[in-house]
This record gives C-alpha cells, structure tokens and sequence, in this order.
C-alpha cells in the first residue's frame, strides 16, 4: 500500500460505529510507519500528539474569553499520564488537577507552581496533603475527617492551606442529584463558620462540585445554587474567589449519529432474537431482557453526543441566571454575566473532552484459530486493561492495518479480538467484527482516539507484561518524527 493512498477501513463493526480521526492519524495509517514503530517500541504502543490537546484546551478558553470571565481549566491528569500533556497545559496558563500523591509530584517537579494545581484526590493520606500545604497547592476538601486531618497539617506546619469545599446534593428539576462525594449544601453553612473559626489554617478560596454523568442542564441547576453563596463568600473574603464545576465535558467518538442509533437497535433485536447476534455470546452490555422488553442501558461512555466541548461549555454560560429567565434583582442575566458582575472566577477540570483526538493505541496480531463453538478468534499482543475506563466497552469500530510485507492473502473473516490475558473474558471488544480484506499474523489492529482515559486509566501489569510504551509526534515543522514520553523514562 502506497503511503499517498488514502486509508481504506480493513475492519468494522458488524454494526458499524465508524471512529473520528485527526489528520495525524490518519497519516500513520498508510505505508509501513506504524509497523516500525511498533518493531522499534513493542505491541502495544500509544501513539499520541499535544496538538489536538493544545487546540481543545484553547477552544474552552476562547468560550470564556468572549463573555469576559474570569476562567481557568484544570487538565485532569488522572485521564493520561503522559508528562508532555503536563507541559503542554502549562505553556498555555492552564492548571493541573491531581489525584495522587505521585501526581503532585510530578506535576512540581515539571515546574508547574503550587498555585496552578489543584488536588482532587478522592482519599488524600497524611503525606499528600503535607506536599499540598508545603507547596500551596489548592486542596478540594471531601469530608470532615479530610478538614480535621488537615487542621492538624497546617497548624502543625504554620501554613494556611488553599482549600476549596467540594459539595453534592444539588436539586434538579425537584430530584436530588446524588453523590458519594463531596459535603451536603445544607451543610455549607456551618462549614464556612468553622474555616472561619481555623482561619490561621485554612484559606477558603474557593466551592467546588463534580457531577457524575454529562448533562449541562445538571450543571446549570447546580450553579445556580452555588452563584449566590459564593458571591457571598467573596465579599467578605479575600480578593479571588472560584467556583469549580469539575470534569465531564462531553465529547465525540463518532462522525455520525445515526450509527449509534442504529447500533442500539441492532443489539436490542439481537438481544431479542429478531437477528444475528452482534456480541459475543449475545453480549448485553449491561442491557438485558425482561418480559420481552429491553430494560437497561449499554455500558460505555456514549459515543455521541449532541452538544460537545465549547458548546456545551457556550450552553451552560449562556443559560439564565433565574431558572424562570427572570430574576428580580438581575433582570434576564446570564450565568456568565452574573460571575462577571460578582467577579467570581469559573474553574473546571477537563480531561477526556480535551485528549479528544490525541492519541492512538497500536498492537499486532499474534494467531488466529476457531474457538470450541466454531468462532473466529484473533490473538492481539495487548491486554483489555489497555484500552478501558470504568465501562464495559469501547464503542468504536478498531482499524485494521495489514502488514506491509509478505502478507498472505486472506479470506474475508468475521470474528472477535481477544487479549493476553488467561481469562475466558479476555476479549479486547465484545463486539464482533468483520475483516473484509481477512487479517494476518503481523497486521495491526488500531483503537483510535484513547488518549483520553482509555490507555491509562486501568492498566495492569498483570501476568508480569510490560506497559505500553508511550511516544509523542513531533509537532515540529519538517520530516515527522517521535519521542519517547518521560513517563517511560
């Protein structure tokens, strides 16, 4: 295959959820690049860019910038451990947040200040939040015994700690939008009275919520009961004050929605035995049949949504202030305008949504044999811990790239990806595939798109393998080329 050849897709979903490529990509999945850079790194490999990063991360800022706030996202490091994302974020005046003693670390030690992190972490031992204090990094506070533990740390050091208070229990839409983390609203209260009681140890600077799920409209209600508290707080507190919305920002897998529509109704008409099945063993996916009925929804990070990144950011700003449209005090004021008009500061915590397009996860075919029932099974050098977050799935067909050299013609072939793991569940997608062009010991499958979560977030060394080695693309004019991540050393 030419490397001026446009890329022609060698493996799809029997159903089809066709993956968003970035033109990086697109241009390592041509000629025989890839196929060295695996010999050179090992299978598998992530191979990623800092260009999309830079670009997402830019986007959100401009959202702010246009409605004059006061605005500052903090990368999720949690999402990539990657070092160069660090950096990049950086360079840009964009914060880090942190979950982990050893992500503190890392983040000083690439000289980013105290100031431009924030620890979120969701257990914070003695020694993390000593580093925290020593460092003025901002610690988002969860529960009492985390406030009393760090009373104990900064009376004992002298300091006062940059705290934020992390809060759950919101109202929406006369439903309560729970959560394990974070301290009840009705609690704000008396827990704002007792940083003012230890105010020699701690510096309120700040309220923060993290909602689970995507949906904007959680996150407008949310601020619109924390917007007047913390227009409080900063009048008769310190010069700044932020509110932190936290993390899912949504992004896109897809191109096109329908596929996700269609891949849906499929399934449902596999699990009810109108059609072929489209997963292993008729795989629910967390979905399953009742009476029936299709009861239950897929297990995956939604592959398409309506209203991503800056525009959902757009949407939330946007919204009115008073959930009626109008507020006796503020007229029909947005949420925008209001944090401008109190001069509050807007933070959140970006981590997936601001990979989007960043990276790609490579591995090589090992065998290909016929399971005990007759099913096509395709051994791939690379564990499902290496492409997984905390969903059942990743719902999004790989690609297929074929050997450049010496490659046997093949059949075309249906069958399933199975990983190094001696378990009966090792399977790297529950979806069944098809091969058009058949595949071959020495093809690469790609997973596109896992910068975000994917690549890091579960992966185990189980079985004594070595991790995945991670590279960067240059984003220097001139011949393309890749280094090594310093995470790898």
């Amino acid at each position: 295959m030419s490397r001026h050849e446009p890329f022609k897709p060698t493996c799809s979903g029997v159903q089809q959820l066709t993956p968003r490529l970035e033109p990086w990509m697109r241009g390592l999945l041509t000629g025989s690049r890839l196929e060295t850079l695996v010999k050179q790194y090992g299978s598998p490999l992530n191979i990623q860019s800092s260009e999309p990063f830079k670009r997402n991360l830019s986007d959100l800022n401009q959202v702010a910038q246009k409605r004059g706030l006061k605005f500052k996202p903090f990368f999720a490091r949690k999402a990539n451990k990657c070092l160069s994302y660090i950096d990049a974020a950086h360079a840009l005046g964009c914060g880090i947040d942190t979950a982990s003693l050893a992500e503190v670390e890392q983040v000083l030690q690439r000289g980013v200040p105290g100031s431009d992190i924030v620890c979120t972490a969701a257990v914070k031992t003695r020694d993390l939040l000593q580093l925290c204090v020593d460092n003025g990094v901002t610690i988002i506070i969860d529960n009492a015994d985390e406030l009393d533990l760090l009373s104990m740390i900064a009376a004992d050091a002298g300091r006062r700690a940059r705290i934020g208070l992390r809060l759950c229990g919101f109202k929406h839409e006369e439903n309560i939008l729970h959560s394990r983390f974070g301290f009840p609203l009705c609690d704000l209260h008396a827990l704002v009275a007792r940083c003012e009681e230890q105010a020699d140890n701690f510096n309120l600077i700040g309220l923060h919520f993290h909602l689970n799920g995507y949906d904007a409209n959680h996150r407008v209600s949310a601020l619109r009961q924390v917007i007047p508290v913390a227009t409080e707080l900063k009048k008769s507190g310190g010069p700044s004050f932020f509110i932190d919305i936290g993390g899912g920002i949504p992004m896109r897998y897809l191109e096109q929605s329908t596929q996700w529509d269609d891949w849906c109704q499929a399934h449902g008409e596999a699990l009810l035995g109108a059609r072929e099945p489209i997963t292993r063993d008729n795989h629910g996916i967390g979905r399953l049949v009742h009476e029936g009925k299709i009861l239950g929804t897929v297990d995956a990070y939604p592959p398409y949504h309506p209203c991503v990144q800056q525009d959902w950011l757009a949407s939330i700003l946007d919204a009115p202030l008073d959930a009626s449209g109008l507020d006796a005090d503020n007229g029909d004021a947005t949420i925008a305008q209001t944090l401008v008009a109190a001069d509050l500061e807007l933070r959140c915590e970006p981590g997936r949504s601001v990979l989007d397009g960043c990276g790609m996860t490579v591995a090589a075919v090992q065998f290909r044999k016929r399971d005990s029932q007759g099913n096509l099974v395709i051994g791939v050098t690379m564990n499902s811990t290496q492409c997984r977050t905390g969903f059942k799935e990743f719902m999004l067909d790989p690609l297929l790239v074929p050997k450049a050299e010496d490659r046997q013609p093949t059949d075309a072939a249906a069958g399933y990806l199975a990983g190094t793991y001696c378990t009966e569940s090792e399977w790297l997608s529950l979806r069944k595939m098809r091969f058009p062009m058949g595949v071959s010991v020495g093809d690469l499958i790609v997973f596109a798109n896992t910068a975000g979560y994917l690549m890091h977030f579960r992966e185990s060394r189980s079985h004594q393998f070595d991790l995945a080695k991670n590279i960067f693309q240059s984003d220097e004019t001139g011949p393309v080329s890749f280094v090594l991540d310093e995470i790898d050393g």
